[in-house]
């Protein structure tokens, strides 16, 4: 009679895993090509394109789902981009596909509901040091702002990992510099620049510019206005309209600046102005939603242009 060998006790590597196992755990685990099937076609496991099993037969989601795709992929395959952010705790941006890059000319697979981005950039020198393989989040943060489908999309890809603590801004912009050639890459680099230094580049005559290219009226020059809280200088101002621009680089999100920034705002609405806050952020990614809010504001105060 054939002595049979004892299952072995997945329980641990299951829990550590997730339930999402590679051929080489189960193998590490002595689980038997025959002990695997058997449990597939019972039903009870499911396999992963003969790469690896899920221990489970429903539904997979965040990490889980993040797991199957890597090894779907391929033993060369991280996570990047916006999936690689969310790994790291990223909230607030949907995306439903799980975006995964490979080193071109590395093996690797197509998979469902899988973005496989090939790239030259990036190897393994540029991967999260421990738990799922995934990219930095310097790395990931560019990535992400590199595969967007618009500028807008772009910018928001690049600013909230920024915002959200889990990147620091000056090493995205080290990881930007090695860009060489991309459509955004001249958007994403003044975007940075701006975060970086708290500079606010689109002064009041880049803003008049702008005014002018889009044929609405052109602002005052360095308009000194006493309030109550002290001197103001409104660099974007148009008297005739009784309208100001106010616009903030990164340094008016400090809580002390912004503080002030509101009492300056409420105190020039007193006055009777219109007061519009607005980023240079806004300005990079999409400024005409905020140029035709200018141009409303302008025929509603009586002109005519």
């Amino acid at each position: 009679m054939p002595i049979q060998r004892p299952r072995p006790d997945l329980t641990e590597l299951v829990e550590d895993n997730l339930g999402v196992l590679s051929l080489p755990d189960l193998r590490g685990m002595d689980v038997t090509r025959g002990h695997r099937r058997a449990m597939v076609n019972a039903g009870r496991w499911r396999s992963i394109h003969r790469k690896g099993i899920v221990t489970h037969t429903g539904p997979l989601s965040g990490e889980t789902a993040w797991r199957e795709a890597l090894i779907s992929v391929g033993p060369g395959a991280r996570l990047g981009g916006i999936t690689s952010l969310q790994a790291d705790g990223l909230v607030g941006y949907e995306e439903p596909r799980i975006h995964v890059w490979v080193k071109r000319g590395d093996e690797k697979a197509v998979a469902d509901h899988v973005v496989l981005h090939e790239t030259r950039r990036w190897d393994h020198r540029h991967g999260a040091s421990s738990g799922l393989a995934r990219s930095t989040p310097p790395v990931a943060t560019v990535q992400a702002a590199l595969w967007a489908v618009s500028v807008r999309q772009a910018m928001l890809c690049m600013v909230m990992p920024i915002q959200q603590r889990l990147a620091r801004a000056t090493d995205v912009e080290t990881e930007l510099g090695r860009v060489k050639r991309h459509r955004f890459r001249k958007a994403l680099q003044a975007g940075i620049r701006d975060i970086v230094r708290g500079a606010e580049s689109l002064n009041e005559l880049d803003f008049a510019v702008e005014c002018r290219r889009r044929n609405l009226p052109e602002p005052d020059r360095q308009v000194v206005r006493e309030l109550p809280g002290g001197r103001a200088v409104l660099d974007v101002f148009w008297k005739r309209f009784r309208v100001v621009v106010e616009i903030n680089g990164a340094g008016h999100n400090a809580l002390d600046v912004a503080m002030r920034d509101e009492v300056r705002i409420t105190d020039l609405q007193i006055q009777g102005e219109i007061v519009v806050p607005l980023s240079v952020l806004t300005l990079r990614c999409d400024p005409e939603p905020i140029f035709e809010a200018l141009e409303r504001v302008f025929r509603a105060r009586g002109w005519d242009g």
